[in-house]
């Protein structure tokens, strides 16, 4: 993943902490080339919910991209919490070969990559740590 979609979607959680902030990463398997921020729907502070149009819409717009891309994975942020999946998000994970980017803001910022299925949820490199200033 490039360093510069990591430092948007960085720039996206400070955006919009003290929400959480949710978006999509588009390439191809096994490659993330941006990302793409959506509004949080859900409610208070502590969740992200990612629009069912915006998906739609986003979907309906990569099909017309030549070579092909597709979504890959999410991100969303833990404003007052660290880079690990919540059990809530291990349990609404519904694309397991999406890779999911959880940015965590409790003391320094973090981001780390995580693969959730079946409700586990195992690490992925998504860059070397030393390849990103954020």
């Amino acid at each position: 993943m490039p360093a510069a979609v990591l430092r948007d979607i960085v720039s996206h959680a400070r955006r919009e902490s003290p929400r959480e902030c949710c978006g999509f990463l588009v390439g191809m398997p096994g490659r993330v080339f941006f990302a793409v921020g959506t509004r949080n729907v859900a409610r208070g502070r502590t969740r992200y919910r990612i629009d069912d149009r915006a998906h739609i819409a986003l979907r309906r717009t990569l099909r017309r991209f030549s070579p092909p891309l597709e979504i890959v994975g999410v991100y969303h942020s833990h404003p007052a919490g660290d880079a690990r999946p919540s059990p809530t998000d291990i349990a609404t994970a519904f694309y397991p070969e999406w890779t999911h980017i959880i940015v965590g803001m409790r003391r320094t910022v973090a981001v780390r990559g995580y693969r959730l299925s079946r409700g586990r949820a195992d690490r992925v490199v998504i860059q070397r740590e030393s390849e990103v200033n954020i």
